[in-house]
């Protein structure tokens, strides 16, 4: 699990440089507040508030949680959460209310993939976390546009 050692000069004239390490738990760690900032972005700001937000952000939670508890990488992590919130943000362009449904039907299946990969990939910890992220990305969005396709050609509208 690499680090990538990162400096900012703040100051030339004094010689003040920061240094931070951007690691697989910083990048989760970013990824989670992304993720409940989108989440509290598209809920309605009225009393209907914390029903909306725990509506769309409970399930990622729940994801986490159970990726977390399969003690898969940070990583894999990290690119579900990422694969969670593009299909969260995506949902809600549709103007039907109904799409939200579909929402419920893309996250086990989005769980499913991030854990397919995770576990494929549980004892090689020589991947570099930047390309863990993102084959766990793809194998997320590959099981959520595998079910989205399903949804879009049975039950749903999706503008075809």
């Amino acid at each position: 699990m690499g680090k990538l050692l990162l400096t900012t000069v703040v100051s030339k004239q004094k010689g003040i440089v920061l240094k931070y390490r951007i690691d697989e738990k910083s990048i989760a760690v970013v990824f989670l507040l992304i993720s409940i900032i989108v989440a509290i972005v598209l809920s309605t700001k009225n009393t209907y508030f914390l029903g909306n937000f725990l509506y769309y952000w409970l399930p990622q939670a729940i994801v986490v949680i159970l990726l977390f508890m399969l003690r898969l990488r940070l990583a894999v992590i990290s690119g579900a959460v990422f694969a969670l919130t593009l299909s969260l943000f995506g949902y809600s362009m549709f103007n039907d209310s109904m799409a939200w449904i579909g929402y419920m039907f893309i996250i086990p299946v989005g769980f499913l993939g991030a854990m397919t990969y995770g576990l494929i990939t549980k004892s090689k910890k020589s991947i570099p976390y930047t390309k863990a992220i993102i084959y766990s990305t793809v194998s997320t969005m590959i099981g959520i546009g595998i079910v989205q396709f399903i949804l879009c050609s049975t039950v749903m509208y999706c503008g075809w």
